[in-house]
């Protein structure tokens, strides 16, 4: 029987002096090397529950991670316990409802391969290993994002463990505030979902399209593939594209078409008459394949890197455009640099800015920042590169996307929540008063007067 006064803890338990110790503290972003008290790896939400429980009772300070890839790597901490939810992860389809019920630790492909076998999609992200849980608490943005919107917009209810170590399930009935604050305000801050329902889309098969230029093309690519995230372009696609500093690799733009390969075909007539294009392949495939495809050209083993995304609210000038290929000309030495534009926009901006968490409703697209470097002798440099290169964009970009946190930026509350983060400190403090979830740019709480 489970003694509350003298809470144990349950799960797989990993503690320094383990063989498998210095491998589960890692980070998917190795540049961070953190050493936590105890790493508890939950099968379940009773072990979380305990793990809180635990904590309190022994007064060790907390961090949550499901899957890892915090940019900061905050979510391991020096001398503390990380209740980590990656091994609760099971995928429940409901066809009745046409819902799926999500663990927190649910990786994005996973999700993703056990949907498509039933002709089935959320929106999530093109990231394969990510956990489920981070990609929609802080939104969720992928390439089904404009016909569909976010995935966050799709969770029916969450199952969380608060800071009392009680366990709540939350939707629009039941604390519809904190069903609000959950979808956007990230993780980590005000409690540990265990895990989500969100509702499925029926898609048997897509259009997709892979264009790849010289980097000779770079202005004019930008300018005709960002005028698909417009208000008036068709939602029913959604296209990215990425460079990088890399001579050997070209622009590679993909897109997702929610419709026919025909109807694909005459859409993006403008961007493959725009440069010289390199490679054109554009045919009918399943969501899974197309999402695995893309999936590919994201990275999927740990290393050293610094990231930020803002978000890009209007067209981008010549001067935002000249900027761009400015810093992509310039990478430090020893390090690897480029962008990832994530077309937004769509269904995403057809819900209100004050309806979820969620601020940055009206932006077209993010735009994903990006240095790594082979030796550590390139970290300093890459960091400073990603820094310099987000002032830049200040006067052409608005907020930054919660998912890319950077603990340099001092107007964080208002560039990743903008009006929406009083509204998150009040529920914080309802749910957390006294911070047990905290970690650096968590929400605060802050009580009413």
């Amino acid at each position: 029987m489970y003694d509350n006064e003298n809470p144990t803890l349950t799960g797989r338990i990993v503690s320094p002096g383990d063989a498998q110790y210095d491998s589960e503290r890692q980070s998917f972003n190795t540049f961070f090397s953190r050493f936590p008290f105890v790493i508890v790896f939950a099968q379940n939400t009773q072990d979380v529950v305990n793990a809180v429980k635990w904590s309190l009772h022994n007064n060790v300070p907390i961090r949550v991670r499901s899957g890892g890839h915090n940019y900061e790597g905050l979510s391991v901490l020096d001398g503390g316990i990380v209740i980590d939810v990656s091994e609760i992860n099971q995928i429940e389809i409901d066809p009745t409802s046409k819902t799926v019920k999500v663990g927190a630790g649910c990786k994005n492909l996973q999700l993703a391969e056990a949907l498509g076998k039933e002709g089935l999609a959320v929106p999530n992200g093109v990231c394969p290993k990510p956990a489920i849980a981070g990609i929609a608490l802080g939104g969720g943005q992928g390439i089904l994002c404009r016909p569909l919107g976010l995935l966050l917009d799709h969770v029916v209810e969450i199952e969380m463990v608060d800071a009392n170590g009680f366990v709540l399930q939350i939707n629009n009935e039941e604390h519809p505030d904190l069903f609000w604050a959950l979808r956007g305000g990230g993780g980590g801050s005000l409690g540990i979902c265990t895990s989500f329902r969100f509702r499925t889309h029926k898609i048997e098969t897509v259009g997709f399209v892979e264009i790849s230029w010289n980097h000779q093309d770079l202005k004019a690519v930008i300018q005709e593939w960002q005028k698909y995230t417009l208000p008036t372009s068709d939602k029913r696609f959604t296209p990215t594209l990425l460079l990088s500093s890399e001579k050997t690799s070209p622009l590679l733009m993909h897109g997702i078409f929610h419709g026919s390969v025909a109807g694909l075909k005459e859409l993006i007539q403008p961007l493959l008459k725009t440069g010289s294009p390199i490679k054109i392949d554009i045919k009918e495939l399943s969501f899974l394949e197309a999402i695995t495809l893309i999936s590919n050209h994201q990275p999927a083993t740990p290393f050293p890197f610094k990231s930020v995304a803002p978000f890009i609210d209007s067209l981008l000038p010549e001067e935002g455009i000249a900027t761009i290929q400015r810093f992509v000309s310039q990478a430090p030495p020893n390090c690897t640099v480029s962008i990832f534009f994530q077309g937004l926009g769509g269904t995403v901006s057809e819900v209100s800015e004050q309806d979820t968490a969620y601020f940055y409703r009206k932006a077209l697209a993010n735009m994903v920042l990006f240095s790594t470097w082979d030796k550590s002798v390139g970290a300093a440099q890459g960091i400073r590169w990603v820094e310099n290169f987000r002032h830049a964009l200040i006067p052409f970009t608005k907020g930054v996307y919660v998912n890319t946190p950077d603990l340099s930026m001092k107007d964080w509350s208002n560039l990743y929540y903008g009006e929406n983060f009083k509204r998150l400190t009040h529920i914080k403090a309802k749910y957390d008063p006294k911070d047990i979830f905290n970690f650096p740019q968590s929400i605060p709480p802050v009580h009413e007067k």
